[in-house]
């Protein structure tokens, strides 16, 4: 998937311009698997299954996922750091950081359950970009929506999100392509319609940047059943859903106030369900947490490891 980390929502390279230097990357990886003085990450699946598992399972994410860096509890350590990765460094509003959260958990729920909960995730742009989280707006986000995921008529969605166009309207549509430097392009459609000819030749990145990832985001609100529009990115099926835009839902909650439910559906559709009923009344309690209310200039960088 490619997100603000990303460059879009289901695996490809990040542009040679935007990756870390050598010396710099390793610098980073070195300090990740030794945070604090404690050395490699050594825990296994099954170690973390014992530690978090506890009891039958109520629901149908695993307690534990198995990523390059060891095993993580998926509530309590991989989720918030793919929520700080993906969108929290760009945004205190928490219903577009509650949104993400539970696009991520159905991403990986979605992807675990086709291909083995024992299949290790990469945590770079080719899947979910992680990092251990700098903002506790994360962590809440986590919280207030934990064991969340979206379903349409019984299944497990893909749930796919992208950046998407950061320059939007007061109505938070897409600014047009001009506007984000993607010269050459009159229209949002238009590059749509190269990249369908483009992945048809193989290619799944013609463009370079993050911004261009716009073609593939949807806008489903009002929408059921097989009105609902997929993404262009992913492979025709009933859990393709479409895609959410990170940049929109964060201006859809700052700009025009909607909730984390709303932002869901205006991406994937009015018939989505979600796994338990949304309480907007514990959400409220974990956003009145303290939190720094700081964002970052840049999105953060991770080792294509």
């Amino acid at each position: 998937m490619r997100g603000l980390q990303r460059s879009q929502s289901a695996g490809q390279d990040k542009p040679a311009s935007a990756r870390l230097g050598t010396l710099w990357a390793a610098a980073w990886a070195a300090a990740l698997l030794g945070l604090a003085g404690c050395g490699p990450r050594l825990t296994t699946l099954a170690e973390c299954e014992a530690k978090h598992g506890g009891g039958p399972r109520m629901t149908v994410m695993p307690p534990c996922v198995d990523t390059v860096r060891g095993a993580m509890a998926v509530e309590e350590e991989y989720l918030p750091g793919v929520v700080d990765c993906e969108l929290g460094w760009f945004t205190t509003a928490a219903p577009a950081l509650e949104a993400q959260a539970i696009a991520a958990r159905t991403y990986l729920g979605s992807f675990l359950q086709r291909h083995g909960e024992d299949r290790p995730v990469k945590m770079t742009a080719v899947f979910q970009c992680w990092r251990p989280p700098a903002h506790a707006r994360s962590r809440h986000a986590v919280q207030a929506t934990r064991d969340v995921v979206m379903h349409a008529d019984g299944e497990l969605l893909f749930g796919n999100y992208v950046a998407g166009a950061k320059h939007r309207d007061t109505e938070c549509r897409p600014l047009p392509p001009s506007a984000h430097k993607l010269s050459g392009w009159a229209s949002w459609d238009a590059m749509r319609t190269a990249y369908r000819q483009a992945r048809k030749r193989g290619d799944r990145s013609p463009f370079r940047g993050v911004y261009w990832t716009e073609i593939l985001v949807t806008e489903n609100a009002g929408k059921t059943g097989d009105a609902v529009t997929g993404t262009p990115f992913a492979r025709k099926s009933p859990l393709n859903r479409g895609a959410l835009s990170q940049y929109g839902a964060a201006c859809l909650a700052k700009t025009k106030g909607l909730e984390t439910d709303q932002i869901l559906k205006w991406f994937y559709g009015d018939d989505v369900v979600l796994s338990r009923p949304w309480s907007r009344d514990d959400a409220t309690k974990l956003r009145a947490l303290e939190d720094d209310g700081e964002v970052e200039a840049e999105r953060p960088e991770v080792p294509e490891t």
